[in-house]
Order: structure tokens, then C-alpha cells, then sequence
């Protein structure tokens, strides 16, 4: 049995691994975390409407998009190495192992933040609610972004996300103000970012905020946001990243030191002056 790698970086109770997270999370301790907070790739390239096929903009009414060249040429966001347009039997598939393993790496008080995000695809809508291997949803979290870019004659242009938190029964936030945060999280996206699907601090930051929890895992780490909200918050976290290219993003990241607690940050990022 291969052993895990070793990390890309660690320092602080914070470590960064460069590989495949479902390579890597097996090897990791069961029940080792109370939280996984992640965002993984959406498969904008793909769809899952057996009539597209792997869709292209302009192939069906309603079905453009602003992500037109993708990794391989056929739409989704253009990722290093990863592919944002697998056959979406192939895409479900491995987001539900991929939770499935991300379930057993939280403890009995434990929860995962899963953001994802609804689409209208050829004039008809998509929810992510099919990723789900069958975990206890507890609830959805409304992402409210600053505006969105994919106008079309077909629908109203999206301007929200999904935060989906699948919950161990015991889970629970850290006080009854905590709650107070609601269920709808206005945190405006990353701008000006050398990842092309950057996930805002905010979000990992809130999270972390309104449970107290002092460990958390991301398999799908990206430029660092979860790594980095983490760190600015005091808590232990372990990322994953396939692509060496945000490792070193990610890196560069958690080098800079703690300005702005992690609490004064998760303030400032949902209420901006």
C-alpha cells in the first residue's frame, strides 16, 4: 500500500498536498476533521441533458455560455490539467465517491459545506442535488454573488450559488446567534484571481466562523481560499490539489501573515462598506 505524499507545504497547522484527492483522502484518518469545506469543478463543458451531449454554446436555446473553450476545447472553465466537460454519468459519478470519502473523513459532530451551483441548460434547469450519494442534507445555503454575466433571452441572469451542508446528526452551529448568520450568505466573488473559478474566502471563512470548528479538510483546495480562511481563523486544515501550478498559488497565500482575524473578515466579506 502506497503512503501519502509528502506535503507541498506545511507550516502552522496548515498542510497542502499536490495529487489527486481521491488518492490521497483514503490514506488520510477516518473522522479526523469536523468540517470539509470545498467547491469542486462544475462540469460547465458538459451537460446533462442526454440530447446535448457534451454541449456547446450556441447548440441549444438557452445553452450559452460565457465559458466557451474549456480544457479540452468543448466548453467549462480552462483548469490547468483537470477537464470541465466530462460525460456527465462520469462527473456524478465521481462527485459522489468523491463526498462519499469526504463523509468518512468527519466526525460524529462533523459536517461538509459542498458549493455548487444550479444551471439552465438548453431551457431547462439542472440542480446539483444528484451529486448527493444519498448523505443527509441538512440544509442549502444561498451564495448571493455581485451580479452575474451569463445573459440570455431564456432565463434570468444567475446571481446566486449553492452551499450544500450534508450533516452528521449531531452536528450543530457553534451558538443560537451563530444562526443569525441566515441562509442567505451576499459575499461578493473573487475578482482579478489567477485561478479561473476562484472560491471567495468569505465563504470558508463564514463557515468556520458560525460553527467553531478547529479542523477542516478541502480536496479540491484550488488557490488556497479554504486553506487560507483557516489560517486567518486559528483552525488546523489539510487541502488537496491536482494541479501544482494553484498549489504554488495556495502557497504563496498562506506565506503572508494573519492581518484581520478570521471573524472580522467573515464580517467585512458579508457586509462590504
Amino acid at each position: 500500500m502506497s503512503t501519502i505524499p509528502r506535503p507541498y507545504y506545511q507550516e502552522a497547522g496548515i498542510t497542502l498536498y499536490h495529487g489527486n484527492c481521491m488518492e490521497i483522502m483514503p490514506k488520510l484518518a477516518d473522522a479526523a476533521f469536523d468540517l470539509v469545506i470545498t467547491s469542486p469543478p462544475y462540469n460547465l463543458g458538459g451537460a446533462p441533458w442526454p440530447h446535448l451531449g457534451h454541449w456547446k454554446p450556441g447548440d441549444s436555446p438557452g445553452g450559452k455560455s460565457k465559458w466557451k473553450n474549456g480544457s479540452d476545447g468543448s466548453g467549462g472553465v480552462t483548469y490547468a490539467s483537470h477537464v470541465d466537460s466530462m460525460p456527465h454519468d462520469q462527473y456524478v459519478s465521481w462527485q459522489r465517491s468523491m463526498l462519499a470519502e469526504c463523509w468518512s473523513k468527519i466526525n460524529e459532530t462533523g459536517a461538509i459545506y459542498y458549493n455548487h451551483k444550479p444551471r439552465v441548460i438548453g431551457g431547462k434547469l439542472w440542480l446539483p442535488l444528484e451529486l448527493n450519494p444519498d448523505l443527509p442534507l441538512r440544509q442549502i445555503v444561498i451564495w448571493k454573488r455581485a451580479g452575474g454575466m451569463n445573459f440570455n433571452p431564456t432565463a434570468y441572469v444567475p446571481t446566486h450559488e449553492w452551499v450544500m451542508i450534508f450533516a452528521k446528526s449531531d452536528f450543530r452551529l457553534k451558538s443560537k446567534g451563530a444562526s443569525g448568520a441566515g441562509d442567505v450568505w451576499s459575499i461578493t466573488q473573487e475578482m482579478n484571481s489567477d485561478h479561473p473559478a476562484p472560491f471567495p474566502i468569505g465563504l470558508p471563512l463564514l463557515a468556520l466562523e458560525t460553527t467553531g470548528a478547529k479542523s477542516v479538510l478541502d480536496p479540491c483546495s484550488g488557490s488556497g481560499s479554504t486553506l487560507r480562511a483557516a489560517k486567518d481563523s486559528g483552525v488546523t486544515a489539510v487541502g488537496i490539489e491536482i494541479d501544482e501550478r494553484y498549489c504554488e498559488m495556495a502557497a504563496r497565500r498562506l506565506s503572508q501573515e494573519v492581518l484581520f482575524s478570521g471573524f472580522q473578515r467573515a464580517e467585512a466579506q458579508q457586509n462590504p462598506q
